[in-house]
């Protein structure tokens, strides 16, 4: 889990919580709030219709949400509870599996939508879409504005410093005397499986440990690779996505799905920006409830 933390104007501040945890706590008052995986799923486990909403964001069709779960190796009946319209949700209970099956399901990066609305301290105006008069704390307008400037990609080109992890789709192309084009998913475990090549370790390497990796690797199958008579390049596909909880002083508190290239920046825009209550003074990420890094 990662958190972030700013101070607010008064006494409080706002703190961030990614994948993870992004919360704006009282400055003088209070410690920063540390939302675990935990206290989402109680959360999720009091309101079990937020698991419905949940699953109505993504926009797939039951059939697609099976398929998911079980390419996923969860079980495809998992959500079924869930997806019926009307159907009551009294005695339904929420796992851990269910938090895991929504990760798998994602919400699309393009509308960050969060698991639940978190209350807000007294006094404390919630403005999501609505234009009230100028706020006093510089930059909060940024945010409330509707713009793609901070929508976290999902694709195309990452340094060669990006640590690939479970989740990524990389495309691995052979040229020269062999021509192969491979699409390879990182599996829950962190491996890639290559055709006539077999199975990889690339969890938390980076872009260039990946190609040092494949070099060898290759070079034991495809004798061009030694001789240089083929040639091979590796790009990300697709991103993973990851889970961060917005928490504090900030106008949508809640779980957001973002990509695994998303800043401090995205999750403090998915959650809407600061309250009146909140400033940019101090942001703190967090990781299992420690900070990883102040802003």
């Amino acid at each position: 889990m990662k958190g972030i933390t700013t101070p607010r104007t008064a006494h409080r501040s706002l703190a961030l919580v990614c994948g993870a945890v992004l919360a704006l706590a009282p400055f003088a008052t209070r410690a920063a709030a540390q939302v675990t995986q935990d206290e989402a799923l109680r959360l999720l486990q009091s309101r079990p219709d937020l698991v419905r909403s949940r699953i109505q964001q993504s926009g797939l069709s039951a059939e697609e949400i099976r398929q998911r779960l079980a390419s996923a190796g969860l079980q495809p009946s998992l959500l079924d509870p869930f997806l019926s319209e009307g159907g009551a949700l009294g005695g339904t209970q929420v796992s851990g599996d269910i938090l895991r099956a929504l990760d798998i399901l994602g919400v699309p990066a393009t509308v960050p939508q969060g698991v639940a609305d978190l209350s807000l301290p007294s006094g404390a105006e919630v403005a999501p879409g609505r234009r009230g008069p100028p706020s006093r704390l510089f930059g909060v307008d940024v945010f409330r504005g509707r713009t793609t400037q901070f929508q976290p990609l999902l694709a195309g080109p990452v340094p060669e410093t990006y640590r690939v992890g479970p989740g990524d789709v990389l495309v691995l192309v052979l040229t020269g005397d062999v021509e192969l084009v491979h699409q390879l998913q990182v599996t829950r475990e962190g491996f890639i499986v290559i055709p006539q090549v077999g199975q990889l370790f690339v969890s938390n390497v980076t872009m260039a440990q990946l190609r040092s990796l494949l070099q060898e690797r290759l070079g034991r199958s495809y004798s061009g690779i030694r001789r240089g008579t083929t040639h091979f390049d590796v790009t990300i596909a697709r991103l993973r996505t990851i889970q961060a909880f917005v928490i504090g002083e900030v106008a949508q508190p809640g779980a957001y799905q973002l990509s695994s290239v998303a800043t401090v920046l995205n999750a403090l825009y998915a959650a809407g920006g600061p309250t009146e209550l909140g400033n940019f003074r101090r942001i703190e990420v967090q990781r299992d409830g420690k900070v990883v890094a102040t802003l």
